[in-house]
């Protein structure tokens, strides 16, 4: 959380000394309209609607503090000796666990089902990466759409705007700018920030799920406690 903190100000510090008092030069109706419309509307057009719960989980996690294996030592260590935790566990794995072995549920089951819930947390944000990833390669060719319509109509009025061809060209040119900055800045840099978040979140339950199988298999207190050890150390 607080590196997309930093990151946020950092960008918005550069592009405030960048653009060196001539913000105005930038803010033109045209270019906002085509690119960040457009890229509105093709959210929709691009994204099925079964994925926007997803879309919304996977920016939920973008803003919640990352979770450690490290976090949950105290928890698996707890359930290598009593299958129990005092308090239910804030990981979604080590809480189906529980709840399994509270059922009773024989040895064999336990691990097709931990199996199951496993791959279901671990994929539960990939469509929302995607959908994401999708939609940051379309600002570019909006922008660029929008530099071509201006292009054009400033061609079509050159004989009689033969004084305003430079400003014409640099407001047809905004609409490019745009384009670049929500895909390079915005869309770009959330997107890989998801799909690192997400790889993360495979590791963690990756991690997690191998000691739930050790704890389920009866394997002496010490081999998990060494486990764990060497998981935290990684």
């Amino acid at each position: 959380m607080k590196s997309l903190m930093f990151g946020i100000v950092g960008l918005v510090v550069i592009f405030i000394f960048s653009l060196d008092g001539n913000g105005a030069t930038y803010i033109q109706k045209h270019s906002i309209v085509m690119v960040l419309g457009g890229t509105f509307v093709l959210l929709f057009f691009a994204t099925p609607g079964a994925v926007f719960p997803v879309l919304k989980k996977s920016f939920k996690f973008l803003v919640t503090s990352d979770n450690q294996f490290s976090d949950y030592k105290d928890e698996l260590e707890a359930l290598a000796r009593t299958r129990t935790l005092s308090v239910p566990s804030k990981n979604e794995l080590i809480r189906y666990a529980c709840e399994l072995w509270e059922q009773g549920i024989e040895a064999n089951l336990f691990i097709s089902l931990i199996s199951q819930k496993r791959m279901h947390l671990e994929n539960e944000t990939i469509d929302g990466v995607q959908a994401l990833k999708n939609l940051a390669k379309y600002p570019p060719a909006l922008g660029m759409t929008g530099t071509v319509m201006g292009m054009i109509a400033l061609f079509a009025n050159l004989d009689s705007q033969k004084g305003n061809v430079g400003a014409n060209l640099a407001l047809a040119m905004t609409a490019t700018f745009f384009g670049l900055v929500i895909t390079n800045f915005v869309l770009g840099p959330l997107a890989d920030r998801m799909q690192v978040r997400h790889v993360n979140r495979k590791r963690l339950y990756s991690n997690i799920y191998q000691i739930l199988l050790l704890i389920n298999q009866d394997e002496p207190i010490q081999l998990v406690t060494d486990e764990l050890e060497n998981k935290v150390a990684i």
